[in-house]
């Protein structure tokens, strides 16, 4: 028996001067009482004697999965033979004024630092309220501010959080070299963005090699005035999705232009992923009852490019870049972005307008991307879009998270390996912090 309470515990057996337990399907109490050690006095330090044991203190301490675990724990009290104080002695199962025990704070604090926890299932798993676990996570996180990495990706976020005086997202940063997130700011506005680098003293901001953006304008202009020394590279899947949101009105206006139910509309509508995704082509034919007869995927590619020369041109535009986004590498992307350049301004296609805007007004951006300083990889947001998709799970799982202060701690902690919690007697609160955030 001694062996098994001193794994759950990790009190030395010795200590022990008595233990029961009792037990109900809801609750398991754990009656301890230590032997007395008469330690020296808390006041004077001089010698002292057992005085009685202290009521007995109820304590939470969730080891057992199936119900509530309670530790009712007799404290020995003491009374000093020089001053003649009496004072407790000391608690081994946590701080002297609480009611859960070292082992529940440190399971609190591990299940919070995983996102896929909400506060009320570690409340539940725990067995004590919401409040009492935000208290916890609010005075045990503290986070200080990260330096600026060597590598940095700027993304955003939508959120409710976010200072909506500036802007309806929130800035999301990360270190694309460590692979973790290093900071979220409550809005990604320029002004917002102009407060956290000039906080940043300029020796450490000259460090910055590489920064990855989308096509926000203000990212941009921000990295180019303060991180000077950073090559700015734009995100390629950015500029593919928009290069696609091109092609996919150019095929609509087509398919509008169709009549009805003819075999142009159910080509363009029901075979469009031939033209707009990445399909193998050189399948087995099939028959297709539309056509009576056999056909495999490149068959009704053929067929849909039929329908219009402009959308074929467009088509074979589209490929172009996306060969040059998969192919090119930094000794030839440059030529290669010029041919392709002209090729679009050539075609005069005018769903294509915007696109050839964007490259022009991101070439150098662009080109950048094919960079590849670190494990040989592409310049890119791909680890801001990883850490963008697991907050939006965590926001959707929560049901919506109205606090900015406990939001951004609570993604850091998860989500960088360099931040840790530290527990401790002194609480607080961060209640009010939304508030204060948007004074």
């Amino acid at each position: 028996m001694y062996d098994f309470i001193t794994d759950l515990f990790n009190i030395d057996k010795n200590l022990i001067q008595f233990f029961d337990i009792k037990s109900s399907p809801d609750l398991t109490q754990l009656f301890i009482t230590l032997k007395p050690t008469n330690p020296p006095c808390s006041y004077c330090s001089g010698i002292s004697h057992s005085n009685g044991y202290h009521r007995p203190k109820y304590i939470n301490h969730p080891k057992l999965t199936d119900r509530k675990c309670v530790i009712v724990f007799k404290n020995n009290r003491y009374q000093c033979n020089e001053c003649l104080r009496t004072f407790s002695g000391k608690n081994p199962f946590t701080f002297s004024t609480f009611k859960n025990s070292y082992l529940a704070l440190n399971n609190i604090m591990k299940s919070l630092s995983n996102l896929n926890y909400t506060y009320s299932m570690v409340a539940q798993l725990n067995h004590i309220s919401i409040t009492q676990v935000q208290r916890y996570f609010d005075s045990f996180v503290n986070i200080p501010r990260i330096h600026l990495p060597e590598s940095i990706g700027i993304d955003e976020i939508h959120s409710k959080m976010a200072n909506r005086r500036d802007s309806a997202y929130l800035c999301i940063m990360v270190d694309n070299v460590n692979r973790s997130l290093f900071e979220i700011l409550p809005s990604r506005s320029k002004a917002e963005l102009k407060r956290y680098f000039d906080k940043i003293p300029l020796a450490e901001r000259n460090n910055v090699k590489y920064v990855t953006i989308d096509m926000w304008l203000p990212y941009k202009d921000i990295a180019a005035t303060y991180l000077r020394n950073a090559i700015i590279a734009v995100d390629p899947f950015h500029v593919v999705k928009h290069l696609m949101d091109c092609f996919t009105r150019i095929r609509l206006n087509i398919l509008y232009q169709v009549e009805y139910n003819s075999n142009s509309y159910y080509l363009l509508k029901t075979w469009k992923d031939l033209i707009e995704k990445d399909v193998y082509l050189d399948n087995k034919p099939l028959y297709n009852k539309r056509f009576n007869r056999k056909l495999n995927k490149r068959d009704l590619l053929d067929m849909i490019l039929d329908i219009s020369e402009n959308l074929a041109l467009a088509y074979r535009l589209k490929e172009m870049y996306l060969l040059f986004n998969q192919k090119a590498t930094e000794e030839n992307c440059e030529q290669w972005f010029n041919s392709i350049y002209e090729a679009f301004i050539e075609a005069q296609i005018p769903e294509y307008h915007e696109f050839i805007i964007l490259l022009n007004n991101w070439k150098i951006e662009i080109l950048n991307s094919f960079k590849k300083p670190f494990d040989n990889r592409k310049l890119s947001n791909s680890l801001s879009e990883n850490i963008n998709g697991q907050i939006r799970t965590y926001l959707a799982v929560s049901n919506g998270v109205t606090n900015f202060t406990r939001f951004r701690k609570r993604c850091l902690l998860a989500l960088n390996k360099k931040v840790f919690y530290s527990i401790n007697d002194h609480l607080k609160s961060d209640k009010n912090s939304k508030k204060n955030h948007l004074l």
